[in-house]
């Protein structure tokens, strides 16, 4: 399948390692250029970058900033325009947030991940989106875990703040669609990447909770960032679509 992604310019936030450094190799491997964003993981992001490069030829411009802040974000448009000259597409993968139930929580311990996990893509639409409009072309996907959808009593804030961002970006697609532009969610059930803590015996529980019966690869989730970016996905827009092996079946 032909994606016709060579030469788009794509910017992935939370891209130096994991999930979101998973979705830049893929993006690459297509031809697109990459706006590779990063908060902290500095050597991994120069690391990502370079494998980058050298693998597939692209364009790569790394970004620093908390998207939960409006200057930051249009401090790294300003520096995507200059390197890239601008951008295609916006996939969100950066995300905050903490484990506990909700009264284990001190006062304004959630604005983090609600500035985040909220707040963060407003700023993103508002500041990327514009020339989109212009251009009438554009797509801009957010990544949420599927607990946005279904509620977890570990993860009570971020799953909250990510509900109101789906409902966002559901409105958003209604607004912009008649300028070309698609807006959806990828809800994601658990991904190994590389970074999980559970012992044996656990990870054994959460497995038996998937019908796949095993918890998801990073691979499981490119080709749906992948298709929803190609223009095999046009006339898809507002959605929220689970990559979760099946452990939440919502309608």
């Amino acid at each position: 399948m032909e994606l016709n992604l060579k030469g788009e310019n794509v910017f992935i936030t939370g891209a130096a390692k994991g999930i979101g450094r998973g979705i830049a190799f893929a993006c690459a491997s297509e031809g697109a250029n990459i706006g590779l964003h990063y908060l902290s993981s500095r050597e991994e992001a120069l690391l990502t970058a370079k494998e980058i490069t050298c693998t597939y030829g692209v364009n790569v411009h790394l970004v620093k900033g908390n998207i939960a802040k409006i200057d930051d974000v249009k401090k790294m448009k300003e520096e995507l325009d200059k390197n890239l000259g601008g951008l295609d597409c916006i996939v969100n993968n950066a995300g905050f947030s903490r484990m506990k139930t909700f009264f284990q929580y001190e006062l304004d311990e959630w604005k983090q991940e609600v500035d985040t996990c909220f707040y963060g893509v407003l700023n993103l639409v508002h500041t990327f989106m514009p020339d989109m409009l212009e251009k009438k072309q554009g797509k801009f996907i957010n990544i949420v875990g599927d607990s946005a959808r279904t509620g977890d009593k570990n993860l009570i804030v971020s799953a909250a703040a990510r509900n109101g961002a789906i409902s966002f970006i559901k409105s958003i697609a209604q607004d912009v669609g008649k300028s070309n532009v698609q807006c959806n969610t990828v809800a994601l059930g658990l991904i190994d990447s590389g970074s999980l803590s559970f012992n044996e015996a656990v990870l054994e529980k959460i497995v038996k909770q998937y019908p796949l019966k095993r918890i998801g690869k990073v691979d499981d989730v490119t080709g749906m960032i992948l298709f929803l970016l190609s223009n095999h996905a046009d006339w898809i827009t507002g959605q929220v679509i689970s990559v979760n092996g099946g452990h939440s079946m919502l309608g």
